[in-house]
Order: structure tokens, then C-alpha cells, then sequence
């Protein structure tokens, strides 16, 4: 508790939660811009709040989508075309609700809360189709069959990857999975760190993944009806499974919040993990080519399947000798 907050307050409002969401929303947005145009000698937004590098673009996209007309064709079905994104969004958002970030910060505790946090995820394409079937257009169709492949090619690694986790651990609520990281998860399995991060990569659709929604292909994949406040909802929600992502993964494989037991000390560390994580997938805009569907789904059925499987063994292999 904080100046007589309740913690789980906090942190719905504050961090993981709203506040959090928001400004990664904003700050992942204008480093992408920048770190990319880093690499390829340009300058990246800079016209507004130009003192502050343009840190306030992202802001300023998102006042002129939201005052955009927002447009709902009359051949498609009106109420599901605009609840899905939303819909979406949450789904994509719920996964920070079970996330520890700092000793008692959390918006809903679990015995089970990182289990629930992976599994949520699982809800994300149902939502995807019932956006392609409202815009009834064949591109977004294709873009979200394209985005159903991706996802069933990278659930099975990811779960597996947790699923190591869960294994060194021998539970799956994150306070204990924090208290019982002598030794960080990454380098007790960094065959389980490998897996989860190339399908974090995947599920973010960054590139080389960034199949479903690529312009060249298929004009906007399963987004390329929605404008306004829909779109922000449904194309944002990628960089919200990102933040997730990044926070489930400080916590498995960082420590989270250790050394610190403070809870502001805490946050802050798991801040620092979770950027860390993020600035990489943010690179991969700027040093990969995509890859075409058939390439992303072989790599998901067998490489990246077969290091999930190791990760496992290597987990058992290890519990068994009693190293964790």
C-alpha cells in the first residue's frame, strides 16, 4: 500500500496495469520509429515536440486517429464489426492482470496466475476470425488465416517453453517463481528462453514474422477495414501481447524483481528487465527480411518445436539431478 492505495489498485491503475499499458503503447511506438531509422541513417519522427526527438508523435497519431471518421461498411454485420477489436484488445490485455511486478503488486493473484496468463492468449484468434468474417473481404481474410497459421505454429513452443518454466520452478505463482530464482531462469534453461522469445516474436508478429498484416501481400491482413478508434484497438493490441510478453518473461527468465524487495525498487528492476527484452524486437524491423508463411510455419513445426521439446527434457533433466 502506497499513500493508503490498496496495491491491487495500484496496480490495475498505475503498473501493470492502465497507466503501464499506455505509455509502453507510446514509448515502444516512438523507439521502434527511432531505433529504426537509427539504423538506416534517418531521423525517425522529429516535427513534433522536436526538443523531445519527437517523443510526443505517437501522441499526436493517436489524437488524429481517434477525431478520424470512423466508418463501418453496410455489408458487413455493424455490432460484431466494431466489438471485436475491442474484444481483441482485451483479450490481448488480460494477460497483465495475473503478471507480478513487485512484492505485492499485482492486479489479481493466482497459485496458478502465470498459467492463466499463457493460456488467455489462446483466446486471441477467435477474435481474429470474427474480425475477418465482419469485414466480409477476402484480403482481411486471407491476412487472418495467414495470422491462424502463424498462431498455431508458435501456441505449441510457447506453452512448452512455460511449461519448462513451470517445471524448475514446481509452481506457477509468480511471487514463488520470483523467491526461487537463485540462479536466473535464463541461464538455468536458456533453451526455454530461446523458445519463448522466437514465440513472443511470432505472436507479436514482428518481423521476419510480420506476415498477416504485410502491405505488399495483402493490403492490411485482418485490419485493413478498421479506422479510427477500431483500429487503434485492433492494431495496437499487437504491442499490448508485446508488453505482456515482455513483463511474463522478466518475471520467468529475469528474476523479476529480485534483488530488490522494495516494492517501487521492484518495479522499477522489473521496468528495466522488460525494456531490455523489448528493444530487440524492436530491432528486428530493422535487420530482417519476412519471411514468406510457408518459411515462418516450418520454422514453428520443427525448429523452434524441437527446442521447446528440449527445453522440457532439459527442465526434467535438471529437477530430477536436483540442480533447481
Amino acid at each position: 500500500m502506497i499513500a493508503g492505495i490498496p496495491s491491487d489498485i495500484l496496480a490495475a491503475l498505475i503498473f501493470p496495469g492502465i497507466a503501464g499499458i499506455l505509455g509502453f503503447l507510446v514509448v515502444a511506438i516512438w523507439a521502434e520509429r527511432k531505433l529504426v531509422a537509427r539504423v538506416q541513417w534517418r531521423y525517425g519522427p522529429l516535427y513534433v515536440s522536436k526538443p523531445l526527438g519527437g517523443f510526443l508523435q505517437p501522441i499526436a497519431d493517436l489524437i488524429k486517429l481517434v477525431f478520424s471518421e470512423l466508418v463501418l461498411p453496410r455489408h458487413t454485420n455493424r455490432h460484431l464489426f466494431a466489438l471485436t477489436p475491442l474484444l481483441l484488445f482485451v483479450a490481448e490485455a488480460v494477460p497483465v492482470v495475473f503478471i507480478a511486478v513487485a512484492p505485492g503488486l499485482v492486479i489479481f493473484h493466482h497459485s496458478y496466475g502465470l498459467a492463466l496468463a499463457v493460456v488467455t492468449w489462446l483466446l486471441i484468434p477467435v477474435f481474429l476470425v470474427g474480425m475477418a468474417w465482419a469485414e466480409a473481404d477476402k484480403f482481411t481474410y486471407i491476412g487472418a488465416v495467414r495470422e491462424i497459421l502463424l498462431t498455431a505454429a508458435y501456441e505449441v513452443p510457447l506453452l512448452l517453453s512455460v511449461l519448462a518454466m513451470f517445471i524448475l520452478y514446481g509452481t506457477a505463482d509468480p511471487y514463488a517463481v520470483v523467491e526461487r530464482q537463485s540462479l536466473w531462469g535464463v541461464l538455468l534453461n536458456p533453451l526455454a528462453f530461446l523458445a519463448f522469445y522466437i514465440s513472443l516474436a511470432m505472436s507479436t508478429t514482428r518481423f521476419p514474422f510480420e506476415i498477416p498484416e504485410a502491405e505488399p501481400e495483402v493490403v492490411l491482413g485482418p485490419y485493413t477495414e478498421y479506422g479510427s478508434t477500431l483500429f487503434i484497438l485492433s492494431f495496437g493490441a499487437n504491442y499490448v501481447k508485446m508488453y505482456a510478453g515482455v513483463l511474463l518473461g522478466a518475471v520467468l527468465f529475469l528474476g523479476g524483481w529480485s534483488p530488490f524487495g522494495d516494492l517501487l525498487l521492484g518495479a522499477l528492476a522489473v521496468v528495466v528487465k522488460a525494456a531490455l527484452l523489448t528493444v530487440p524486437l524492436l530491432l528486428l524491423r530493422a535487420i530482417y527480411p519476412r519471411y514468406r508463411i510457408d518459411q515462418a510455419l516450418r520454422l514453428g513445426w520443427s525448429k523452434l518445436l524441437a527446442l521447446a521439446v528440449a527445453a522440457v527434457a532439459l527442465s526434467a533433466a535438471l529437477k530430477a539431478a536436483g540442480v533447481a
